[in-house]
């Protein structure tokens, strides 16, 4: 089964995560796709935060009429032992991690990012130009030197309908030196979408 998680603080949910999920279901060709709102965000200021329950329950409120999409409550605050957790329980399972390019900016700070990256694909969906602005953030940067890749690997628009088959991913990740992923299944799978609305944090400052 093909799974892609959209993890985030969902504060509140609103049509860009709906946007972005249905696009990835349709790309990907995923079985479901799981919202998994966070208890807190150690990166955001908390005060406007509504409850962890209360989001919960506005995400099943908001994608209760797309059978694909599920809401699942997870206490893990970090991503990588959230994967973790995951893979080990779901070994059957082949785990997508979706995303928008703006929380590029903040992954260098995420626990363990580099590690993240090698356990499942990242799918990136861009508004704007924050595609663009992906290769100038200090996580690509540092990526970038620790794989010895030049400026054009790895970072690329790829055609989702030419996927290859997930296996071929996990032979590479077994390599403990790879030097050449042409083969399999890019650390990052990027999509540029020009219909991606409002931002989360746009919907919380047009309130006040």
């Amino acid at each position: 089964m093909k799974i892609g998680i959209l993890g985030g603080s969902f504060n509140p949910a609103h049509d860009g995560h709906l946007h972005i999920s249905l696009l990835a279901i349709k790309k990907l060709n995923l079985d479901q796709l799981w919202w998994i709102p966070t208890k807190f965000n150690p990166f955001k200021d908390q005060s406007n935060y509504l409850s962890h329950q209360q989001r919960l329950k506005d995400c099943q409120n908001f994608v209760k009429n797309h059978p694909k999409i599920y809401v699942k409550n997870f206490a893990e605050i970090y991503t990588i032992k959230l994967i973790q957790r995951l893979q080990k329980s779901h070994k059957n399972h082949e785990f997508f991690w979706i995303m928008g390019a703006d929380n590029f900016e903040n992954f260098h700070r995420w626990k363990n990012f580099i590690k993240l990256i090698k356990l499942l694909p990242i799918v990136i969906f861009s508004r704007d130009d924050y595609l663009a602005k992906i290769r100038k953030t200090k996580a690509w940067q540092i990526y970038q030197t620790k794989r010895n890749l030049t400026s054009s690997q790895s970072l690329t628009n790829y055609n989702f309908q030419r996927l290859p088959n997930f296996n071929h991913r996990n032979n590479f990740f077994n390599n403990r030196n790879p030097i050449d992923n042409t083969k399999s299944l890019p650390n990052f799978i990027t999509f540029n979408s020009k219909n991606l609305v409002i931002s989360s944090r746009q919907i919380r400052s047009k309130k006040h």
